[in-house]
């Protein structure tokens, strides 16, 4: 098991720190239901420990182990890494790891996402006609290794993804003067308001001028009713489900799987 030791993660008493419990889960929201089923412990508990590892090429070369042994890199980057990152959250909770060890672990697994396929971690949309989807998890939230996770399953569906990390109203504005998209999908946390999402739907449908849905999605699901994002935000739809998503905004699975590093701008 990962040394709690690791980056001094035991912790002291904190006067203030981020708030715990339940909302601590949006250090990443999951994709996959039932995710412990799918999972090896041994392979958990090696994955664990590169991430909290002092040694930064720890987490490449236990991914790298485990491709050789014949893990599918689909499960990894489905199962293992959100799991791995719900259980960093976990231990936060309970005062097992600190905020900087969870910091820095779920920047190792964001590490993990991308080398397990440079074309899952591509920002490029498609050459060919597949639909296009903007994923944008807005400034200030700090969820973004589920829209990771997210923009890769996405990917290797074969759409085309631009994921904006940290949005501000300039950079969706910028991209969606540039790129064609069939959707937008915006993923939002327990610690947002309404009024905050609204002001971003509202940038989006005045700087875009094309017909385009727009999906909330994330852990703001946990804490707010379905109809009461859509109603109050302006979104089309709100669901944390990506194939609800997917269905509520018409867009079918392509057959194709390649995905090209360069947009279409």
């Amino acid at each position: 098991m990962a040394d709690p030791h690791k980056f001094g993660v035991i912790k002291e008493p904190v006067v203030s720190e981020a708030p715990r419990g339940p909302i601590a889960r949006r250090v990443a929201e999951a994709v996959s239901e039932d995710i412990m089923r799918h999972l090896d412990g041994a392979l958990f508990d090696d994955l664990k420990d590169a991430a909290l590892s002092q040694n930064p090429e720890a987490s490449r070369r236990t991914i790298k182990a485990a491709l050789a042994d014949g893990v599918r890199p689909e499960d990894l980057a489905d199962f293992y890494i959100p799991a791995l990152a719900r259980d960093m959250g976990d231990l936060w909770c309970v005062d097992q790891l600190s905020f900087a060890g969870v910091t820095i672990g779920v920047s190792r697994l964001q590490a993990m996402m991308r080398a397990l396929g440079p074309n899952w971690a591509s920002d490029g949309a498609t050459e060919n006609e597949n639909a296009s989807i903007l994923l944008i998890v807005p400034q200030e939230v700090y969820h973004t290794l589920g829209a990771i996770v997210l923009s890769s399953q996405l990917r290797r569906k074969g759409f085309s993804v631009k994921l904006i990390l940290g949005g501000k109203p300039e950079d969706i504005v910028n991209r969606l003067t540039r790129t064609r998209f069939d959707a937008v999908f915006i993923s939002s946390s327990a610690g947002e308001t309404l009024e905050s999402l609204r002001h971003i739907i509202d940038v989006i449908r005045t700087s875009y001028k094309e017909p385009c849905p727009i999906v909330v999605g994330g852990s703001i699901l946990d804490v707010e009713k379905t109809d009461d994002v859509t109603a109050l935000t302006g979104a089309d739809h709100a669901t944390k489900r990506p194939d609800e998503a997917l269905r509520l905004c018409g867009l079918q699975q392509t057959m194709h799987t390649k995905v090209h590093a360069r947009g279409r701008t």
